[in-house]
């Protein structure tokens, strides 16, 4: 193959890429659009495809169904969210500050109401026949690991003790349609920092 066929072929297949990439993203905001107007009821594809301005045959090239749709909009708001507690996390110097920002960071996807409207379709869709699954949520837990174990004389367990108690606050939110208030966030972090602390004495 010459020089110029194998440019012309790569040409067309970053165009394809470009076309397919583009249509994948159109189909995943249209489902975060579809899932927060139509929570606790999970959208149905033929809305899905509509609101995307796609086609069915499109959407089954990418996606096996709907719970594969649904894990990969968990997952693209899991990135979003560790990239957004990287950004905290690194305005802190001190490895229990680093904590409380990524507890902040976290209670902050419930308290802003938009947010907490996205992040409650999400979970309810998520729920029907899969349980969060661990792997998704780890990127998150794995951001603890640095600061706790500058904290802490047992790192492992009291990394997961304080990713254990703020999502279950975090799920606690979810399922109330309140929003915690800044109380409640604070207290969260001092219970969390004294409970590493106190392990550590």
């Amino acid at each position: 193959m010459t020089d110029r066929v194998s440019a012309a072929v790569d040409r067309a297949l970053d165009e394809r890429q470009r076309e397919a990439t583009e249509e994948v993203e159109r189909i995943l905001a249209a489902t975060v659009r579809l899932m927060e107007g139509s929570a606790p009821h999970a959208p149905r594809v033929s809305d899905i495809v509509a609101e995307a301005g796609s086609s069915n045959k499109a959407f089954y090239r990418y996606f096996s169904g709907k719970d594969d749709l649904f894990a990969a909009v968990m997952e693209r708001g899991v990135a979003i969210v560790v990239s957004y507690l990287e950004h905290q996390m690194a305005k802190e110097s001190t490895p229990a500050g680093r904590t409380a920002r990524w507890i902040e960071g976290v209670l902050a996807q419930v308290s802003d109401p938009h947010l907490l409207s996205l992040s409650r379709a999400a979970a309810t869709q998520m729920s029907r026949g899969r349980s969060a699954d661990e792997a998704m949520l780890s990127p998150l837990r794995d951001l603890l690991t640095e600061p706790v174990s500058e904290l802490s004389g047992d790192p492992v367990r009291d990394a997961d003790a304080v990713f254990v108690c703020t999502l279950g606050l975090m799920r606690r939110y979810l399922g109330s349609g309140e929003v915690p208030g800044r109380d409640d966030i604070e207290h969260l972090v001092r219970f969390c920092l004294a409970g590493i602390r106190i392990g550590q004495a």
